[in-house]
């Protein structure tokens, strides 16, 4: 059988029942399971002598996430950064019992564990953190890279609201989560246990810089012409003042005539990056109602 599993140890995680598995000395295996909600979460289970036994276990997704980032490209690299970046977890059965969240809304924040379901499958134990410009090299566990072995996130968002009306779906706020996330767990945020300002940061010890983000007539006209749109230049301010260009981007050659698009909410924002008086910012042109789905 492929990977050295038994029929019935291969059904056994397909139907959620985790088994160990002895005796691996093959090619790593990948095993593929229904998360509930109609798609597929991958874990991989890596090799081990006859001598010693792995568990690999099948994680359910307890709901997915509605999000102001259709698309990967743009979305801040840590939690907190795009404060107005709206989302909501909307809880599937089981687990959608208003009894699961009694209590929960007296927590202001909270840890989301989630599955980096747009990453590939494939990882290195060497990536190149963007925030050291795509050059110097960190191990993998030694960064926050989407490329990980078991594709797991951790992101500290602010909640908003809960509604229970029909089942239960939370309401979040600044937040690095694409549209679609598969969400594994929630666990409220402890203040006295978990801020630690004491704490090393490594090659990340403060907030990366902001650029500021100016404003062409056609797109605050675009703007003016929207409901929403007070909050969405706010979100535009917030994403572009990160810089979302790819890390080779930035240290490029003749860089203030590329051209840049974002998918937010339901627009496209088309951007570049300008100059003036020695200083660095983010210009946007347009921004214009998405053709299509992200």
């Amino acid at each position: 059988m492929p990977g050295g599993r038994s029929a019935s140890a291969q059904a056994a995680m397909v139907m959620g029942i985790a088994q160990p598995t002895q005796g691996l000395h093959a090619t790593p295996a990948c095993l593929a399971a229904r998360d509930g909600i109609g798609h597929n979460v991958t874990m991989t289970d890596y090799d081990f002598p006859s001598s010693e036994a792995s568990t690999a276990f099948t994680l359910t997704p307890i709901g997915r996430i509605a999000s102001d980032y259709p698309d990967k490209f743009g979305i801040p690299r840590q939690p907190g950064l795009a404060s107005t970046a709206r989302a909501t977890l909307t809880l599937a059965p089981p687990f959608d019992d208003p009894l699961t969240v009694r209590g929960l809304d007296a927590f202001s924040h909270l840890w989301l564990t989630f599955v980096f379901h747009q990453s590939p499958t494939r990882w290195t134990p060497l990536v190149r953190p963007p925030r050291l410009g795509g050059n110097a090299k960190h191990g993998v566990f030694a960064t926050r890279s989407t490329h990980r072995p078991n594709r797991l996130g951790l992101s500290l968002v602010e909640l908003v609201k809960i509604e229970t009306h029909h089942g239960v779906t939370l309401h979040l706020r600044g937040h690095d989560l694409v549209d679609g996330t598969p969400v594994l767990d929630i666990k409220p945020y402890l203040a006295w246990a978990e801020a630690l300002p004491e704490a090393r940061s490594g090659f990340a010890p403060a907030p990366p810089p902001s650029l500021p983000v100016t404003f062409s007539a056609t797109a605050e006209a675009a703007l003016l012409r929207r409901r929403d749109g007070d909050s969405l230049r706010e979100l535009i301010r917030q994403v572009l003042a990160q810089d979302p260009r790819p890390a080779y981007h930035k240290n490029a050659q003749n860089t203030s005539e590329r051209r840049y698009g974002v998918r937010l909410r339901d627009v496209d924002v088309r951007f570049h990056p300008s100059a003036s008086n020695g200083i660095e910012a983010m210009h946007v042109e347009d921004i214009v109602v998405a053709s299509s789905p992200a």
